[in-house]
Protein backbone atom coordinates (compact mmCIF):
# COMPACT_ATOMS: atom_id res chain seq x y z
CA UNK A 1 0.00 0.00 0.00
CA UNK A 2 0.85 4.01 -0.57
CA UNK A 3 0.89 6.14 2.02
CA UNK A 4 -1.87 8.95 1.77
CA UNK A 5 0.83 11.27 1.11
CA UNK A 6 2.03 9.12 -1.71
CA UNK A 7 -0.92 8.37 -3.36
CA UNK A 8 -1.58 12.13 -3.72
CA UNK A 9 1.44 12.90 -5.70
CA UNK A 10 0.80 10.08 -7.73
CA UNK A 11 -2.42 11.26 -8.34
CA UNK A 12 -2.66 15.03 -8.49
CA UNK A 13 -2.15 16.52 -11.97
CA UNK A 14 -2.94 20.45 -11.37
CA UNK A 15 0.01 22.85 -12.19
CA UNK A 16 2.92 23.10 -9.56
CA UNK A 17 1.85 18.87 -8.40
CA UNK A 18 5.02 16.36 -9.23
CA UNK A 19 2.42 14.58 -11.23
CA UNK A 20 1.05 17.50 -13.16
CA UNK A 21 4.60 18.55 -14.04
CA UNK A 22 5.42 15.25 -15.37
CA UNK A 23 2.26 14.92 -17.41
CA UNK A 24 2.68 18.54 -19.18
CA UNK A 25 5.83 17.59 -20.56
CA UNK A 26 3.44 14.93 -23.35
CA UNK A 27 1.13 15.99 -25.81
CA UNK A 28 -1.87 15.08 -24.76
CA UNK A 29 -5.51 13.82 -27.34
CA UNK A 30 -8.32 16.27 -26.18
CA UNK A 31 -10.41 15.87 -29.07
CA UNK A 32 -11.47 14.54 -32.57
CA UNK A 33 -10.28 17.09 -35.66
CA UNK A 34 -14.27 16.53 -36.55
CA UNK A 35 -15.16 18.38 -33.89
CA UNK A 36 -13.84 21.43 -34.94
CA UNK A 37 -15.62 22.58 -37.93
CA UNK A 38 -18.10 25.01 -39.62
CA UNK A 39 -20.98 24.62 -37.41
CA UNK A 40 -19.14 24.36 -34.17
CA UNK A 41 -15.41 25.93 -34.48
CA UNK A 42 -14.89 26.48 -30.67
CA UNK A 43 -14.99 23.94 -27.98
CA UNK A 44 -14.56 24.30 -23.85
CA UNK A 45 -12.61 21.69 -22.56
CA UNK A 46 -10.23 20.93 -19.74
CA UNK A 47 -7.25 19.24 -19.30
CA UNK A 48 -4.68 18.95 -16.48
CA UNK A 49 -7.21 21.02 -14.40
CA UNK A 50 -7.08 23.77 -16.38
CA UNK A 51 -10.05 24.93 -18.41
CA UNK A 52 -9.25 25.98 -21.98
CA UNK A 53 -11.04 26.69 -25.25
CA UNK A 54 -9.92 25.15 -28.21
CA UNK A 55 -10.67 26.57 -31.88
CA UNK A 56 -9.75 26.45 -35.48
CA UNK A 57 -9.29 29.71 -37.47
CA UNK A 58 -10.95 30.33 -40.82
CA UNK A 59 -7.72 29.30 -41.69
CA UNK A 60 -7.60 25.95 -40.17
CA UNK A 61 -5.03 26.12 -38.02
CA UNK A 62 -6.27 24.85 -34.07
CA UNK A 63 -5.78 26.76 -31.06
CA UNK A 64 -5.97 26.11 -27.40
CA UNK A 65 -5.59 29.25 -25.37
CA UNK A 66 -7.24 30.46 -22.00
CA UNK A 67 -11.08 30.86 -21.51
CA UNK A 68 -11.48 34.40 -20.58
CA UNK A 69 -10.62 37.53 -23.15
CA UNK A 70 -8.21 39.63 -20.95
CA UNK A 71 -10.45 43.20 -21.88
CA UNK A 72 -13.98 42.43 -19.72
CA UNK A 73 -13.17 38.48 -19.61
CA UNK A 74 -16.35 37.44 -22.01
CA UNK A 75 -16.01 33.26 -22.82
CA UNK A 76 -13.71 33.05 -25.90
CA UNK A 77 -16.03 30.04 -26.85
CA UNK A 78 -18.24 32.13 -27.84
CA UNK A 79 -16.05 33.84 -30.34
CA UNK A 80 -15.93 34.45 -34.14
CA UNK A 81 -13.13 32.39 -35.74
CA UNK A 82 -11.10 34.47 -38.67
CA UNK A 83 -8.12 33.62 -40.91
CA UNK A 84 -5.77 35.36 -38.06
CA UNK A 85 -6.99 33.32 -35.13
CA UNK A 86 -10.58 34.56 -33.07
CA UNK A 87 -12.47 37.37 -32.10
CA UNK A 88 -14.08 38.25 -29.05
CA UNK A 89 -18.16 38.42 -29.11
CA UNK A 90 -18.21 41.17 -26.72
CA UNK A 91 -15.38 44.00 -28.02
CA UNK A 92 -13.72 42.36 -30.86
CA UNK A 93 -10.41 41.96 -29.53
CA UNK A 94 -8.42 39.25 -32.57
CA UNK A 95 -6.06 36.51 -30.95
CA UNK A 96 -4.10 34.77 -32.80
CA UNK A 97 -2.96 30.86 -32.00
CA UNK A 98 0.05 32.21 -29.91
CA UNK A 99 -2.21 33.97 -27.45
CA UNK A 100 -1.33 37.68 -29.33
CA UNK A 101 -3.71 40.37 -29.19
CA UNK A 102 -3.51 41.42 -32.70
CA UNK A 103 -6.18 43.76 -33.31
CA UNK A 104 -8.66 45.98 -30.84
CA UNK A 105 -10.50 47.70 -33.12
CA UNK A 106 -11.70 50.37 -29.80
CA UNK A 107 -8.11 51.95 -29.48
CA UNK A 108 -6.82 54.67 -31.34
CA UNK A 109 -4.84 54.13 -34.27
CA UNK A 110 -1.52 53.91 -33.91
CA UNK A 111 -1.86 53.06 -30.64
CA UNK A 112 0.28 49.87 -29.14
CA UNK A 113 -2.05 48.86 -26.24
CA UNK A 114 -2.65 45.47 -27.91
CA UNK A 115 1.43 44.40 -27.72
CA UNK A 116 0.89 44.41 -23.86
CA UNK A 117 -2.16 42.31 -23.78
CA UNK A 118 -1.64 38.56 -24.19
CA UNK A 119 -3.38 35.39 -23.54
CA UNK A 120 -2.33 32.37 -22.07
CA UNK A 121 -1.94 29.61 -25.11
CA UNK A 122 -0.81 26.30 -25.39
CA UNK A 123 0.45 24.63 -28.99
CA UNK A 124 -2.09 22.60 -30.39
CA UNK A 125 -1.31 19.73 -33.18
CA UNK A 126 -3.16 17.42 -35.21
CA UNK A 127 -2.16 13.83 -35.85
CA UNK A 128 -4.38 11.22 -37.50
CA UNK A 129 -7.79 12.79 -36.85
CA UNK A 130 -6.91 13.60 -33.29
CA UNK A 131 -6.38 17.24 -31.86
CA UNK A 132 -3.13 17.04 -29.54
CA UNK A 133 -2.24 19.76 -26.73
CA UNK A 134 0.78 20.42 -25.19
CA UNK A 135 0.86 22.78 -22.10
CA UNK A 136 4.85 22.11 -20.76
CA UNK A 137 7.73 24.33 -21.49
CA UNK A 138 9.97 25.06 -24.29
CA UNK A 139 11.03 24.17 -26.34
CA UNK A 140 8.11 21.33 -26.87
CA UNK A 141 8.95 17.97 -27.78
CA UNK A 142 7.97 16.46 -30.89
CA UNK A 143 4.50 14.78 -31.19
CA UNK A 144 4.66 11.20 -31.13
CA UNK A 145 3.98 9.70 -34.48
CA UNK A 146 2.67 5.87 -32.82
CA UNK A 147 1.97 4.11 -35.68
CA UNK A 148 -1.59 3.45 -36.17
CA UNK A 149 -2.14 7.15 -36.15
CA UNK A 150 0.38 7.11 -39.45
CA UNK A 151 -0.23 4.25 -41.20
CA UNK A 152 -2.36 4.64 -44.17
CA UNK A 153 -5.64 2.97 -43.27
CA UNK A 154 -8.92 3.59 -42.16
CA UNK A 155 -9.52 5.01 -38.60
CA UNK A 156 -12.36 5.78 -36.34
CA UNK A 157 -11.55 6.98 -33.10
CA UNK A 158 -14.36 7.17 -29.97
CA UNK A 159 -14.11 8.77 -26.31
CA UNK A 160 -16.11 9.47 -23.13
CA UNK A 161 -15.41 11.24 -19.30
CA UNK A 162 -14.73 8.79 -16.71
CA UNK A 163 -15.19 10.30 -13.48
CA UNK A 164 -12.66 8.88 -11.59
CA UNK A 165 -8.79 9.33 -11.27
CA UNK A 166 -6.80 8.64 -14.66
CA UNK A 167 -4.23 6.27 -12.50
CA UNK A 168 -6.99 4.25 -11.93
CA UNK A 169 -7.70 3.66 -15.56
CA UNK A 170 -4.03 3.14 -16.20
CA UNK A 171 -3.37 0.82 -13.98
CA UNK A 172 -6.15 -1.83 -15.47
CA UNK A 173 -3.12 -2.35 -18.23
CA UNK A 174 -0.78 -3.22 -15.41
CA UNK A 175 -3.12 -6.16 -13.95
CA UNK A 176 -3.06 -8.84 -16.35
CA UNK A 177 -5.54 -11.25 -13.99
CA UNK A 178 -8.52 -8.88 -14.25
CA UNK A 179 -9.56 -10.68 -17.46
CA UNK A 180 -10.20 -13.88 -15.76
CA UNK A 181 -13.14 -12.57 -13.10
CA UNK A 182 -13.87 -9.23 -14.54
CA UNK A 183 -14.14 -9.96 -18.41
CA UNK A 184 -14.57 -14.06 -18.03
CA UNK A 185 -16.79 -14.22 -14.94
CA UNK A 186 -18.25 -11.54 -14.39
CA UNK A 187 -18.64 -10.29 -17.56
CA UNK A 188 -19.92 -13.66 -18.94
CA UNK A 189 -22.29 -13.10 -15.44
CA UNK A 190 -23.52 -10.13 -17.33
CA UNK A 191 -23.30 -10.98 -20.72
CA UNK A 192 -25.71 -13.93 -20.01
CA UNK A 193 -28.60 -11.86 -18.64
CA UNK A 194 -28.31 -9.42 -20.97
CA UNK A 195 -27.51 -10.77 -24.74
CA UNK A 196 -29.34 -13.67 -26.89
CA UNK A 197 -28.37 -16.87 -27.50
CA UNK A 198 -26.00 -15.69 -30.41
CA UNK A 199 -23.87 -13.01 -28.34
CA UNK A 200 -24.06 -15.17 -25.67
CA UNK A 201 -22.25 -17.62 -26.80
CA UNK A 202 -20.00 -15.47 -29.15
CA UNK A 203 -19.14 -13.92 -25.52
CA UNK A 204 -18.29 -17.22 -24.14
CA UNK A 205 -16.11 -18.00 -26.72
CA UNK A 206 -14.24 -15.32 -26.98
CA UNK A 207 -13.01 -14.72 -23.03
CA UNK A 208 -12.79 -18.59 -22.25
CA UNK A 209 -9.88 -19.10 -23.16
CA UNK A 210 -8.55 -15.77 -22.27
CA UNK A 211 -9.60 -15.53 -18.71
CA UNK A 212 -8.49 -18.94 -17.87
CA UNK A 213 -6.07 -19.65 -15.09
CA UNK A 214 -2.74 -17.32 -15.24
CA UNK A 215 -0.22 -19.29 -14.46
CA UNK A 216 2.55 -16.83 -15.01
CA UNK A 217 2.67 -13.33 -15.16
CA UNK A 218 5.95 -11.03 -15.73
CA UNK A 219 6.67 -7.38 -17.17
CA UNK A 220 9.85 -5.75 -18.52
CA UNK A 221 10.80 -2.44 -18.74
CA UNK A 222 11.28 -1.13 -22.40
CA UNK A 223 12.44 2.51 -23.77
CA UNK A 224 8.92 2.96 -24.67
CA UNK A 225 7.22 2.13 -21.28
CA UNK A 226 6.61 -1.76 -19.81
CA UNK A 227 5.90 -4.72 -21.87
CA UNK A 228 3.18 -7.24 -20.12
CA UNK A 229 3.03 -10.89 -20.22
CA UNK A 230 0.82 -13.61 -19.43
CA UNK A 231 0.27 -17.54 -20.02
CA UNK A 232 -2.79 -18.99 -19.81
CA UNK A 233 -4.09 -22.14 -19.81
CA UNK A 234 -1.69 -24.51 -21.72
CA UNK A 235 0.12 -21.76 -23.32
CA UNK A 236 4.17 -21.76 -23.23
CA UNK A 237 6.66 -19.15 -23.35
CA UNK A 238 6.28 -19.54 -27.52
CA UNK A 239 3.10 -18.13 -27.44
CA UNK A 240 2.66 -14.97 -28.60
CA UNK A 241 1.06 -13.38 -24.89
CA UNK A 242 4.80 -14.30 -23.31
CA UNK A 243 6.88 -13.71 -26.54
CA UNK A 244 5.37 -10.43 -27.70
CA UNK A 245 3.50 -9.33 -25.25
CA UNK A 246 1.12 -6.28 -24.52
CA UNK A 247 2.77 -3.03 -24.39
CA UNK A 248 1.69 0.14 -21.73
CA UNK A 249 3.54 3.62 -23.51
CA UNK A 250 4.62 5.55 -20.76
CA UNK A 251 2.89 7.63 -19.27
CA UNK A 252 -0.84 6.70 -19.50
CA UNK A 253 -1.69 5.11 -22.97
CA UNK A 254 -2.05 1.68 -24.34
CA UNK A 255 -1.33 -0.02 -26.95
CA UNK A 256 -3.09 -3.23 -28.18
CA UNK A 257 -4.02 -4.99 -31.23
CA UNK A 258 -4.64 -2.51 -33.68
CA UNK A 259 -5.89 0.13 -30.88
CA UNK A 260 -4.06 2.88 -28.91
CA UNK A 261 -6.29 3.66 -25.57
CA UNK A 262 -5.57 6.88 -24.38
CA UNK A 263 -6.03 7.75 -20.41
CA UNK A 264 -6.15 11.49 -20.37
CA UNK A 265 -6.37 13.89 -16.77
CA UNK A 266 -8.82 16.04 -17.36
CA UNK A 267 -8.63 17.05 -13.48
CA UNK A 268 -7.93 14.71 -10.45
CA UNK A 269 -11.17 13.12 -10.15
CA UNK A 270 -12.37 12.94 -14.03
CA UNK A 271 -10.58 11.30 -17.22
CA UNK A 272 -11.24 11.71 -20.91
CA UNK A 273 -10.45 8.01 -22.36
CA UNK A 274 -9.99 8.40 -25.96
CA UNK A 275 -9.71 5.12 -28.05
CA UNK A 276 -8.38 5.07 -31.87
CA UNK A 277 -8.43 2.08 -34.23
CA UNK A 278 -6.81 1.03 -37.40
CA UNK A 279 -7.88 -1.00 -40.01
CA UNK A 280 -5.29 -0.63 -43.69
CA UNK A 281 -7.83 -0.23 -46.37
CA UNK A 282 -9.80 -2.63 -48.25
CA UNK A 283 -9.06 -3.22 -51.82
CA UNK A 284 -10.94 -0.37 -53.75
CA UNK A 285 -12.32 1.42 -50.60
CA UNK A 286 -11.97 5.30 -50.85
CA UNK A 287 -9.53 7.23 -48.24
CA UNK A 288 -11.20 8.68 -45.19
CA UNK A 289 -12.56 12.22 -45.65
CA UNK A 290 -12.17 12.36 -41.93
CA UNK A 291 -12.18 10.28 -38.65
CA UNK A 292 -15.20 10.05 -37.36
CA UNK A 293 -15.36 9.75 -33.52
CA UNK A 294 -17.98 8.20 -31.45
CA UNK A 295 -19.53 9.08 -28.19
CA UNK A 296 -20.34 5.84 -26.32
CA UNK A 297 -22.54 6.29 -23.54
CA UNK A 298 -21.18 5.38 -19.92
CA UNK A 299 -24.52 4.44 -18.38
CA UNK A 300 -27.07 1.96 -19.78
CA UNK A 301 -30.76 2.09 -19.64
CA UNK A 302 -31.33 1.49 -16.31
CA UNK A 303 -28.86 4.14 -14.53
CA UNK A 304 -26.14 1.57 -14.39
CA UNK A 305 -22.63 1.74 -15.46
CA UNK A 306 -22.55 -0.29 -18.81
CA UNK A 307 -20.97 -3.55 -19.17
CA UNK A 308 -21.60 -5.29 -22.16
CA UNK A 309 -18.32 -5.82 -23.11
CA UNK A 310 -14.24 -5.42 -22.87
CA UNK A 311 -14.08 -1.87 -22.73
CA UNK A 312 -17.47 -1.02 -20.41
CA UNK A 313 -16.65 -3.47 -18.17
CA UNK A 314 -12.88 -2.22 -18.02
CA UNK A 315 -14.66 1.36 -17.64
CA UNK A 316 -16.93 0.01 -14.54
CA UNK A 317 -14.15 -1.58 -12.70
CA UNK A 318 -12.15 2.05 -12.90
CA UNK A 319 -15.00 4.28 -11.86
CA UNK A 320 -16.41 1.99 -8.73
CA UNK A 321 -13.05 2.51 -7.03
CA UNK A 322 -14.10 5.83 -6.61
CA UNK A 323 -13.01 9.44 -7.44
CA UNK A 324 -9.69 8.85 -6.26
CA UNK A 325 -8.39 5.12 -4.96
CA UNK A 326 -7.95 4.74 -1.60
CA UNK A 327 -4.18 3.17 -1.88
CA UNK A 328 -3.60 4.03 1.63
CA UNK A 329 -5.56 0.88 2.35
CA UNK A 330 -5.40 -1.33 -0.21
CA UNK A 331 -4.15 -5.07 0.18
CA UNK A 332 -2.03 -6.14 -2.89
CA UNK A 333 -1.13 -9.60 -3.96
CA UNK A 334 2.00 -10.94 -5.82
CA UNK A 335 -0.33 -10.56 -9.17
CA UNK A 336 0.27 -6.80 -8.42
CA UNK A 337 3.66 -6.91 -9.05
CA UNK A 338 3.07 -4.82 -12.31
CA UNK A 339 1.28 -2.11 -10.33
CA UNK A 340 4.34 -1.57 -7.85
CA UNK A 341 6.53 -1.64 -10.82
CA UNK A 342 4.66 1.42 -12.68
CA UNK A 343 4.09 3.11 -9.29
CA UNK A 344 7.98 3.11 -9.25
CA UNK A 345 8.48 3.85 -12.61
CA UNK A 346 6.09 7.02 -12.04
CA UNK A 347 8.17 8.53 -9.19
CA UNK A 348 11.21 8.03 -10.95
CA UNK A 349 10.22 9.70 -14.02
CA UNK A 350 8.92 12.44 -11.68
CA UNK A 351 11.90 13.04 -10.24
CA UNK A 352 13.77 13.27 -13.28
CA UNK A 353 11.53 16.08 -14.39
CA UNK A 354 12.01 18.00 -10.51
CA UNK A 355 15.53 17.65 -11.98
CA UNK A 356 15.40 19.65 -15.07
CA UNK A 357 16.09 16.42 -17.34
CA UNK A 358 13.62 14.96 -20.10
CA UNK A 359 11.41 11.87 -18.88
CA UNK A 360 11.03 8.82 -21.05
CA UNK A 361 8.75 9.01 -24.40
CA UNK A 362 9.56 12.73 -24.67
CA UNK A 363 10.93 12.85 -28.19
CA UNK A 364 13.07 15.93 -29.77
CA UNK A 365 14.86 13.31 -33.27
CA UNK A 366 12.71 13.81 -36.21
CA UNK A 367 14.64 11.19 -37.47
CA UNK A 368 13.47 9.07 -34.96
CA UNK A 369 9.68 10.09 -34.91
CA UNK A 370 8.65 9.21 -38.22
CA UNK A 371 6.52 5.65 -37.56
CA UNK A 372 6.75 4.58 -34.37
CA UNK A 373 5.78 0.92 -34.41
CA UNK A 374 5.21 -0.64 -31.31
CA UNK A 375 4.82 -5.22 -31.78
CA UNK A 376 2.10 -6.59 -29.54
CA UNK A 377 0.62 -10.16 -28.79
CA UNK A 378 -2.35 -9.72 -31.08
CA UNK A 379 -1.19 -9.02 -34.43
CA UNK A 380 0.32 -12.21 -35.47
CA UNK A 381 -3.50 -13.74 -35.17
CA UNK A 382 -5.10 -10.18 -36.55
CA UNK A 383 -5.84 -11.06 -40.42
CA UNK A 384 -6.65 -7.52 -40.54
CA UNK A 385 -3.03 -6.11 -40.29
CA UNK A 386 -2.08 -8.00 -43.57
CA UNK A 387 1.96 -8.05 -44.20
CA UNK A 388 4.56 -6.87 -42.22
CA UNK A 389 5.35 -4.80 -45.80
CA UNK A 390 2.16 -3.23 -45.50
CA UNK A 391 2.84 -1.54 -42.46
CA UNK A 392 5.28 -0.16 -43.27
CA UNK A 393 7.08 0.10 -39.93
CA UNK A 394 10.29 2.03 -39.82
CA UNK A 395 13.28 2.59 -37.21
CA UNK A 396 12.45 4.77 -34.38
CA UNK A 397 12.73 5.47 -30.92
CA UNK A 398 10.32 2.25 -29.93
CA UNK A 399 11.90 0.08 -32.89
CA UNK A 400 14.97 -1.63 -33.26
CA UNK A 401 16.48 -2.57 -36.19
CA UNK A 402 14.81 -5.75 -36.69
CA UNK A 403 11.43 -3.88 -35.83
CA UNK A 404 11.96 -5.77 -32.04
CA UNK A 405 11.05 -3.46 -29.18
CA UNK A 406 14.28 -2.44 -26.70
CA UNK A 407 13.96 -4.08 -23.57
CA UNK A 408 16.28 -1.59 -20.52
CA UNK A 409 19.18 -4.28 -19.62
CA UNK A 410 16.26 -7.34 -19.61
CA UNK A 411 14.87 -5.78 -16.36
CA UNK A 412 11.70 -8.06 -15.47
CA UNK A 413 9.97 -8.57 -12.72
CA UNK A 414 7.50 -12.03 -12.46
CA UNK A 415 4.92 -12.97 -10.02
CA UNK A 416 7.29 -13.55 -7.03
CA UNK A 417 6.78 -10.29 -5.34
CA UNK A 418 10.17 -8.95 -6.66
CA UNK A 419 10.35 -5.65 -8.65
CA UNK A 420 13.40 -4.03 -9.91
CA UNK A 421 13.67 -0.37 -10.14
CA UNK A 422 14.65 0.60 -13.73
CA UNK A 423 18.43 2.27 -13.75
Amino acid sequence: MLTTEQNEKLTKVGPGTPMGELMRRYWHPIAASSELNEENPTKEIRLLGEDLVLFRSTAGKVGCIEPSCPHRKANLSYGVPEPEGIRCAYHGWLFDTDGNCVDQPSEPAGSRFKEKVHLKAYKAEELGGIIFAYMGPEPAPLLPRWDVLVWEGHREMAKIELPCNWLQCQENSLDPSHFQWLHRYFGGYMMNRLKGPEERDAWNSGTGPKGGDHKKIGFDFTNYGVIKRRLVGDETEDSEFWRIGHPVLFPNILRVSNQLQCRVPIDDTNTLHLTMNFRPYHEGEEPQAEVPCALPPLYDENGRYRADGVLPQDQLAWVIQGPIMDRSTESLGVTDVGLIMYRRLLVQQMDIVLDGGDPMNVLRDPKKNKNLYIPNESEEGDQTWGSRKQRRFEKGLSTGSTGKYSVIGRQRAEASGHVPLPK
